[in-house]
Protein backbone atom coordinates (compact mmCIF):
# COMPACT_ATOMS: atom_id res chain seq x y z
CA UNK A 1 0.00 0.00 0.00
CA UNK A 2 1.30 3.20 -0.62
CA UNK A 3 0.94 6.35 1.29
CA UNK A 4 -3.06 7.40 0.65
CA UNK A 5 -6.15 6.77 1.60
CA UNK A 6 -10.18 8.13 1.49
CA UNK A 7 -12.20 8.27 4.60
CA UNK A 8 -15.46 9.78 4.38
CA UNK A 9 -17.66 8.21 7.40
CA UNK A 10 -19.83 9.43 10.04
CA UNK A 11 -20.91 7.91 13.58
CA UNK A 12 -23.93 6.03 12.29
CA UNK A 13 -21.86 4.54 9.55
CA UNK A 14 -19.34 3.13 11.95
CA UNK A 15 -22.44 1.88 14.06
CA UNK A 16 -24.74 0.38 11.02
CA UNK A 17 -21.39 -1.67 10.08
CA UNK A 18 -19.48 -2.63 12.89
CA UNK A 19 -22.95 -2.42 16.22
CA UNK A 20 -23.72 -6.06 15.83
CA UNK A 21 -19.79 -7.26 15.82
CA UNK A 22 -19.08 -5.58 18.66
CA UNK A 23 -22.28 -7.12 20.45
CA UNK A 24 -21.11 -10.84 19.38
CA UNK A 25 -18.01 -9.89 20.67
CA UNK A 26 -18.95 -8.84 23.88
CA UNK A 27 -18.09 -4.90 23.86
CA UNK A 28 -19.68 -2.24 24.45
CA UNK A 29 -19.39 0.48 21.24
CA UNK A 30 -18.30 3.73 22.67
CA UNK A 31 -19.16 6.31 20.15
CA UNK A 32 -18.95 10.16 20.16
CA UNK A 33 -22.16 11.83 20.57
CA UNK A 34 -22.26 13.91 16.92
CA UNK A 35 -24.12 13.65 13.48
CA UNK A 36 -20.75 15.46 12.02
CA UNK A 37 -18.60 13.44 9.86
CA UNK A 38 -15.96 11.95 12.06
CA UNK A 39 -13.65 11.81 9.17
CA UNK A 40 -14.14 13.98 5.49
CA UNK A 41 -10.77 13.20 3.91
CA UNK A 42 -11.01 12.26 0.38
CA UNK A 43 -6.69 12.60 0.19
CA UNK A 44 -5.26 11.34 3.27
CA UNK A 45 -1.98 11.65 3.66
CA UNK A 46 0.36 10.53 5.89
CA UNK A 47 1.40 12.28 9.62
CA UNK A 48 -2.83 13.43 9.09
CA UNK A 49 -5.07 13.40 12.51
CA UNK A 50 -7.59 10.10 12.15
CA UNK A 51 -9.58 8.66 13.94
CA UNK A 52 -8.97 4.72 14.89
CA UNK A 53 -11.01 2.39 16.84
CA UNK A 54 -9.28 1.06 20.27
CA UNK A 55 -10.20 -1.64 22.75
CA UNK A 56 -10.27 0.43 26.16
CA UNK A 57 -12.45 -1.21 29.57
CA UNK A 58 -14.24 -3.85 27.68
CA UNK A 59 -15.41 -0.51 25.05
CA UNK A 60 -14.58 -0.22 21.36
CA UNK A 61 -14.07 3.59 21.25
CA UNK A 62 -12.55 6.02 19.16
CA UNK A 63 -9.14 7.53 19.44
CA UNK A 64 -7.53 10.44 17.78
CA UNK A 65 -4.07 9.45 16.10
CA UNK A 66 -1.75 10.58 13.84
CA UNK A 67 -1.28 8.38 11.41
CA UNK A 68 2.58 7.49 11.21
CA UNK A 69 3.56 5.64 13.96
CA UNK A 70 6.63 7.49 16.09
CA UNK A 71 7.91 5.00 18.70
CA UNK A 72 7.76 5.97 22.22
CA UNK A 73 11.54 5.94 22.85
CA UNK A 74 11.96 7.89 19.37
CA UNK A 75 12.60 11.91 19.97
CA UNK A 76 12.29 12.80 16.05
CA UNK A 77 8.57 13.41 15.63
CA UNK A 78 9.79 13.02 11.63
CA UNK A 79 9.72 9.24 11.78
CA UNK A 80 6.12 9.06 11.83
CA UNK A 81 5.78 9.92 8.07
CA UNK A 82 8.09 7.17 6.71
CA UNK A 83 5.90 4.55 9.45
CA UNK A 84 2.66 4.61 8.14
CA UNK A 85 2.80 1.10 7.38
CA UNK A 86 4.10 -2.15 9.13
CA UNK A 87 4.33 -5.68 7.31
CA UNK A 88 2.51 -8.48 8.67
CA UNK A 89 5.14 -10.59 7.96
CA UNK A 90 8.01 -9.03 10.57
CA UNK A 91 5.68 -7.29 13.14
CA UNK A 92 6.49 -9.87 15.96
CA UNK A 93 10.59 -8.70 14.54
CA UNK A 94 10.46 -5.30 13.81
CA UNK A 95 12.26 -3.43 17.28
CA UNK A 96 8.98 -0.25 16.53
CA UNK A 97 6.25 -2.97 16.49
CA UNK A 98 6.94 -6.34 18.08
CA UNK A 99 6.16 -4.65 22.02
CA UNK A 100 2.69 -3.13 20.17
CA UNK A 101 1.30 -6.51 19.01
CA UNK A 102 -0.16 -7.75 21.81
CA UNK A 103 -1.48 -4.91 23.98
CA UNK A 104 -1.30 -1.87 21.45
CA UNK A 105 -4.00 -2.93 18.32
CA UNK A 106 -6.59 -0.71 16.98
CA UNK A 107 -8.49 -0.92 13.82
CA UNK A 108 -8.58 1.77 11.04
CA UNK A 109 -11.83 2.44 9.15
CA UNK A 110 -11.41 3.42 5.49
CA UNK A 111 -13.86 4.36 3.13
CA UNK A 112 -10.90 2.61 0.30
CA UNK A 113 -7.37 4.05 -0.55
CA UNK A 114 -5.35 4.99 -3.37
CA UNK A 115 -2.50 2.91 -5.23
CA UNK A 116 0.45 3.48 -7.89
CA UNK A 117 0.91 0.52 -10.18
CA UNK A 118 4.66 0.04 -10.64
CA UNK A 119 5.09 -1.69 -13.57
CA UNK A 120 4.14 -0.77 -17.28
CA UNK A 121 5.27 1.14 -19.76
CA UNK A 122 2.40 4.07 -18.85
CA UNK A 123 3.35 7.19 -16.23
CA UNK A 124 2.30 5.79 -13.13
CA UNK A 125 -1.12 6.65 -12.46
CA UNK A 126 -3.72 6.38 -9.13
CA UNK A 127 -6.29 3.87 -8.94
CA UNK A 128 -8.81 4.10 -6.05
CA UNK A 129 -9.54 0.36 -4.18
CA UNK A 130 -12.77 -0.34 -2.20
CA UNK A 131 -14.43 -3.35 -1.10
CA UNK A 132 -16.21 -5.31 -3.57
CA UNK A 133 -19.21 -4.53 -1.40
CA UNK A 134 -18.74 -1.32 -0.94
CA UNK A 135 -18.60 -1.67 2.84
CA UNK A 136 -16.19 0.51 5.02
CA UNK A 137 -12.64 -1.41 5.17
CA UNK A 138 -11.54 -2.27 8.74
CA UNK A 139 -7.84 -2.26 8.52
CA UNK A 140 -5.95 -3.57 11.55
CA UNK A 141 -3.43 -0.92 12.90
CA UNK A 142 -0.44 -1.02 16.15
CA UNK A 143 -0.52 2.12 18.06
CA UNK A 144 1.87 4.14 20.51
CA UNK A 145 1.86 7.24 22.83
CA UNK A 146 4.79 9.66 21.73
CA UNK A 147 5.61 12.79 23.72
CA UNK A 148 7.07 14.37 20.89
CA UNK A 149 3.71 14.14 18.82
CA UNK A 150 0.67 16.76 19.75
CA UNK A 151 -1.97 14.84 20.47
CA UNK A 152 -0.14 11.89 22.05
CA UNK A 153 -0.94 8.72 20.03
CA UNK A 154 0.53 7.64 16.30
CA UNK A 155 -0.73 4.27 14.79
CA UNK A 156 0.66 2.28 11.66
CA UNK A 157 -1.73 0.51 9.31
CA UNK A 158 -0.53 -3.21 9.32
CA UNK A 159 -0.57 -4.33 5.00
CA UNK A 160 0.30 -8.00 4.05
CA UNK A 161 1.00 -9.14 0.44
CA UNK A 162 -1.84 -8.28 -1.94
CA UNK A 163 -4.28 -11.32 -3.43
CA UNK A 164 -5.52 -12.07 -6.87
CA UNK A 165 -7.70 -9.36 -6.63
CA UNK A 166 -5.23 -6.31 -6.33
CA UNK A 167 -2.22 -8.14 -7.37
CA UNK A 168 -2.67 -6.52 -11.09
CA UNK A 169 -1.79 -2.68 -9.82
CA UNK A 170 0.21 -3.63 -6.73
CA UNK A 171 1.91 -6.56 -4.90
CA UNK A 172 1.07 -5.12 -1.05
CA UNK A 173 -2.38 -4.29 0.62
CA UNK A 174 -4.07 -3.23 3.93
CA UNK A 175 -4.23 -5.86 6.18
CA UNK A 176 -8.52 -5.99 6.33
CA UNK A 177 -11.49 -7.61 7.34
CA UNK A 178 -14.59 -8.20 7.85
CA UNK A 179 -16.17 -5.84 11.10
CA UNK A 180 -16.48 -9.07 12.76
CA UNK A 181 -12.69 -9.87 12.46
CA UNK A 182 -11.77 -7.05 13.03
CA UNK A 183 -13.31 -6.75 16.47
CA UNK A 184 -11.22 -10.36 17.13
CA UNK A 185 -7.75 -8.38 16.07
CA UNK A 186 -8.69 -5.36 18.34
CA UNK A 187 -9.16 -7.38 21.11
CA UNK A 188 -6.32 -9.32 20.49
CA UNK A 189 -7.77 -13.07 20.20
CA UNK A 190 -6.40 -12.94 16.38
CA UNK A 191 -2.96 -14.48 16.21
CA UNK A 192 -0.29 -12.57 13.80
CA UNK A 193 -0.11 -14.88 11.49
CA UNK A 194 -4.07 -14.78 10.46
CA UNK A 195 -2.84 -11.24 8.89
CA UNK A 196 -1.31 -13.13 5.90
CA UNK A 197 -4.42 -15.14 5.05
CA UNK A 198 -5.61 -13.69 2.10
CA UNK A 199 -8.93 -15.70 2.35
CA UNK A 200 -9.93 -13.88 5.45
CA UNK A 201 -10.14 -10.44 3.49
CA UNK A 202 -13.37 -8.78 1.95
CA UNK A 203 -12.74 -9.13 -1.63
CA UNK A 204 -11.47 -5.82 -3.50
CA UNK A 205 -11.97 -3.79 -6.70
CA UNK A 206 -10.77 -0.94 -8.36
CA UNK A 207 -11.10 1.90 -10.89
CA UNK A 208 -8.16 4.40 -11.68
CA UNK A 209 -8.75 8.14 -10.89
CA UNK A 210 -6.97 11.51 -11.86
CA UNK A 211 -3.62 12.12 -10.90
CA UNK A 212 -4.92 15.14 -9.06
CA UNK A 213 -4.47 12.70 -5.98
CA UNK A 214 -0.97 13.04 -6.67
CA UNK A 215 -0.80 16.36 -4.86
CA UNK A 216 -1.73 16.47 -0.85
CA UNK A 217 -3.35 20.22 -2.05
CA UNK A 218 -6.17 18.31 -3.83
CA UNK A 219 -8.89 16.96 -2.27
CA UNK A 220 -12.51 17.04 -2.93
CA UNK A 221 -15.19 14.13 -3.45
CA UNK A 222 -14.56 13.91 -7.36
CA UNK A 223 -10.60 12.54 -6.66
CA UNK A 224 -12.35 8.99 -6.12
CA UNK A 225 -14.44 9.17 -9.78
CA UNK A 226 -13.23 6.97 -12.60
CA UNK A 227 -11.51 8.73 -15.02
CA UNK A 228 -8.64 7.70 -18.15
CA UNK A 229 -5.46 9.52 -17.48
CA UNK A 230 -4.38 9.76 -21.17
CA UNK A 231 -1.44 10.94 -21.59
CA UNK A 232 -1.53 13.51 -18.66
CA UNK A 233 1.78 14.42 -16.67
CA UNK A 234 2.14 13.35 -13.69
CA UNK A 235 2.84 15.60 -10.13
CA UNK A 236 4.93 12.91 -8.54
CA UNK A 237 4.36 14.14 -4.44
CA UNK A 238 2.92 10.02 -3.54
CA UNK A 239 4.84 8.31 -0.98
CA UNK A 240 6.65 5.31 -2.53
CA UNK A 241 7.06 3.17 0.63
CA UNK A 242 7.73 -0.31 -1.34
Amino acid sequence: MCGRFVGTYRVADLLAEIGDAVEEAGLVLRLPDTEEFLLHNFNVAPTSPIPVLVVRDGALEVEIMQWGLVPSWSSDPRVGSKMINARAETLTEKVSFKNLVRSNRCIIPMSGFYEWPREGERPKVPFYVTREDDGLMWAAGLWTTSAVVDNGYTCAMVTRESGTDLSAIHHRTPAHFSSELACEWAMSSMEVGELCNVSLQPTLSFHEVSTDVNSVRNNRASLIEETTNLDQPLESEHPRLF
